[in-house]
């Protein structure tokens, strides 16, 4: 099943990709030299800054941190991939896409293994496919963080419902080296490890979220030394318009929501007004299958809750409503009520399918003019 999944949607994806860029060519930012240009529509936008870094370090020159667009607002898990891949003598770019695509195998091999434990096995395919073929999942077929934060995150997960929360706290790490919302998977299994403890809690607490504190923090240490500030991941942040977290709610998102709603009221198809569309529409899916979440975990006492609704919340806080449609794709207990709204009808998986896919051409003939 899960397999599968992976290899229609994968081959959509990559099909997809391979046309937008025979008929439009290049995103228009351009791509990397290591970028083979049939695949260049899948190596534009966020690639070019993680082969930077691959190539060259973090930024040395820090002043002008968070007014101009530098290195240092990205982690060092995929950059780690791709310098590895160049030492060796391979490409980086075909390297880390590879190192992608199997992240999401495992990903979604791990779904279906999770949502068969909550789950009958019919629904526990709709759920598989659901995340397969769910538009902002395009990403897994650039090289790009998301689908090694999601195979962290539900192999981790996986562990901890069977208590082996040692394993789970490792296997969360990679996740807090791979994107600042990566951090939020050793919530996850933290949550995961109290749940129902009545004692040696603190242990269990410790060995899932301490592997992610330390490996972060000995990333953010490294740049204190080297770079003179261990905040600047964090700092970089403000030259895509994102604040601090919590603060950014209040300075930044109200009008990026208002300019977002303009730009779909009046519908200038253009890159702003594309990207809203998409990230508009996502954000409201989103809160519509937490809702649904909601009521069939309990609330806020169910860790999936808790969890999915963290990853919603976080990238809103700092004020950042554009690419919400990707950055929701961590969340993947949304596919719970996903799949048990297409298992109540016989005809729904056929025609949301269809809708995704055509949402996913979409979306990656957008990739030419604006970033996931």
């Amino acid at each position: 099943m899960a397999l599968t999944a992976w290899a229609v949607s994968r081959a959509f994806v990559v099909v997809a990709a391979i046309l937008v860029g025979w008929i439009f060519g290049d995103p228009e930012r351009g791509v990397d030299s290591a970028v083979p240009h049939v695949l260049s529509v899948l190596g534009g936008w966020d690639t070019t800054w993680y082969l930077d870094i691959a190539r060259n370090g973090y930024e040395t020159h820090t002043a002008l941190v968070g007014e101009v667009f530098t290195n240092a607002a990205f982690l060092p898990l995929l950059p780690g991939f791709m310098w590895l891949a160049a030492r060796v003598g391979l490409n980086p770019f075909l390297a880390s896409l590879v190192v992608v695509h199997l992240a999401f195998l495992v990903a979604l091999i791990g779904i279906h293994r999770l949502s068969r434990d909550r789950l009958d096995e019919r629904t526990a395919g709709y759920a598989t496919w659901c995340v397969a073929l769910a538009p902002p999942a395009l990403v897994a077929s650039l090289a790009y963080t998301e689908a090694l934060v999601l195979a962290a995150a539900v192999a981790a997960a996986w562990c901890a419902t069977r208590e082996r929360f040692v394993v789970a706290g490792l296997l969360a790490a990679p996740a807090a080296l791979a994107r600042p919302p990566g951090i939020l998977v050793a919530v996850l299994i933290g949550l995961l490890a109290l749940e129902g403890a009545r004692s040696g809690w603190m242990r269990r607490l410790v060995m899932a979220t301490g592997p992610s504190v330390l490996a972060l923090g000995a990333f953010l240490a490294v740049l204190q030394v080297t770079r003179g500030s261990w905040a600047l991941p964090f700092e970089a942040q403000a030259a895509w318009d994102r604040g601090p977290i919590g603060l950014g709610l209040v300075t930044t998102l109200p009008g990026q929501i208002v300019g977002a709603v303009t730009d779909v009221v009046t519908l200038d198809l253009g890159a702003d007004a594309t990207s809203a569309i998409r990230d508009v529409g996502f954000t409201v899916l989103y809160g519509v299958l937490l809702a649904a979440l909601w009521r069939q975990e309990g609330g806020f006492r169910s860790p999936w809750v808790a969890y999915s609704a963290l990853v919603l919340a976080l990238p809103l806080s700092t004020g950042s409503f554009d690419s919400m449609a990707r950055f929701g794709l961590m969340a993947f207990p949304l596919a719970w009520p996903a799949a048990r709204w297409l298992a109540a009808r016989p005809g729904r998986p056929r025609v949301a399918a269809l809708a995704a896919l055509a949402v996913t051409a979409l979306m990656v003939a957008q990739l030419i003019i604006r970033a996931p």
